[in-house]
């Protein structure tokens, strides 16, 4: 095998510039392999590594599921797939979604790994029910895929513990590799023309204790946390302090909903505008109530050394301390959780910066998740050093 021989890496995603966790995900990866990748996805080539375009990307698609994950299926999209196997025959094949394996049932020489950013199967029956036919066919499609790969690697322990016990899979082949965060990207920045917010949202912040909600809002879990945020958390702040909490969302596409006069749909923001944002925020929120895998956006408030209230699903693959790093609430009581951090701000204070060390001493990318992707994956390319 050439010494710097590139891993073939699928993605049904444009992970270029990522709004969304599971490509900031995509994006670590490629660089803990130092570019030596080869990237098929839509859309456009990748700015960090050599990238094969494919045209047709059914995500473009948003209505109902997400259709991008169909993209693979596509048979011009599978036979590109082919080619690229065929031709630069790669010491590795790496699926970011099990949906990525139908160009690769019958590759057998070449080694397949899949980065699985949760159990899709679980994920998916929380919402629709484990019986409903689109859950089946999700548990019958991830039971073929995990079964037939090299190796696994899971987002949690709690992930990995779930596939083993659901697919009865070998524990040597599944390695946890938890979800992480540039630390240091998350810095206050240099003087800059674009590190700011726009000036009509930041006037529709003044003199209001800034919360923030972040994510993809397309995304069913997320879906879901906007909507207690806004039918039952925001009316309750509301009534204990008229007019003085603003709740700050970043992400798209724009809810289409009628909202909460206090909450402040900003839209996609760009990554500088994204940190502004952070920096501007008191409280950080994640009211998780379904889902798999874990929440980066968790660890990216914490980097910003944030005071954060989840729920314990949110929590759920996150070795944090409660009410050292963060506070872990019940939807029921988590106005109330909020409203005592305004109340004990050097208490806040001091979560934020426990939080931003806890990032830093677990789960940095660079420096501590990195290294596990690299592990597993020498055995077929050569290590990288960190």
């Amino acid at each position: 095998m050439p010494p710097m021989s590139k891993a073939l890496m699928l993605s049904y995603w444009n992970v270029n510039d990522p709004a969304f966790g599971g490509g900031r995900r995509i994006n670590a990866l490629i660089d803990a392999l130092a570019g030596r990748v080869l990237l098929c996805q839509p859309g456009a080539p990748h700015d960090a590594c050599e990238t094969a375009v494919y045209k047709t990307d059914f995500g473009r698609r948003k209505r109902g599921i997400n259709w991008g994950m169909f993209n693979f299926f596509w048979p011009a999209n599978a036979a590109c797939v082919g080619r690229l196997v065929t031709e630069r025959a790669p010491p590795v094949i790496i699926m970011t979604s099990m949906w990525n394996y139908h160009p690769l049932r019958r590759v057998i020489e070449t080694p397949i790994v899949l980065d699985a950013h949760d159990v899709n199967a679980v994920a998916v029956g929380e919402r629709m029910g484990v019986r409903h036919p689109f859950t089946r066919m999700v548990r019958s499609w991830e039971a073929r895929v995990v079964r037939a790969v090299d190796h696994l690697f899971a987002c949690s322990e709690r992930d990995r513990e779930q596939f083993i016990a659901l697919y009865d899979l070998p524990p040597e082949r599944v390695t946890v590799v938890p979800n992480g965060v540039y630390v240091t990207r998350h810095e206050p920045p240099a003087v800059g023309t674009d590190d700011r917010l726009p000036d009509d949202l930041e006037r529709s912040l003044k003199d209001a204790t800034v919360l923030m909600f972040m994510g993809k809002l397309d995304y069913q879990p997320n879906v879901e946390a906007l909507t207690f945020l806004n039918e039952k958390v925001m009316p309750a702040l509301e009534q204990i302090r008229p007019n003085g909490f603003r709740l700050l969302v970043c992400g798209g596409p724009r809810p289409d909903r009628m909202l909460h006069p206090s909450v402040i749909p900003a839209g996609v923001l760009s990554t500088a505008r994204l940190m502004a944002a952070l920096r501007r925020a008191d409280i950080c929120l994640a009211p998780i109530s379904s889902g798999s895998g874990t929440r980066l956006k968790i660890l990216e408030y914490m980097a910003s050394a944030k005071p954060v209230v989840t729920t314990a699903k949110g929590a759920e693959g996150i070795d944090a301390q409660p009410d050292r790093d963060w506070i872990v609430a019940d939807p029921s009581e988590f106005a109330e959780r909020i409203v005592d951090l305004t109340h004990h701000p050097e208490r806040a204070a001091r979560m934020g910066a426990a939080a931003r060390v806890f990032v830093t001493q677990r789960y940095d990318w660079k420096t501590r998740i990195a290294p596990r992707w690299q592990r597993v994956l020498a055995q077929w390319m050569p290590p990288v050093a960190v």
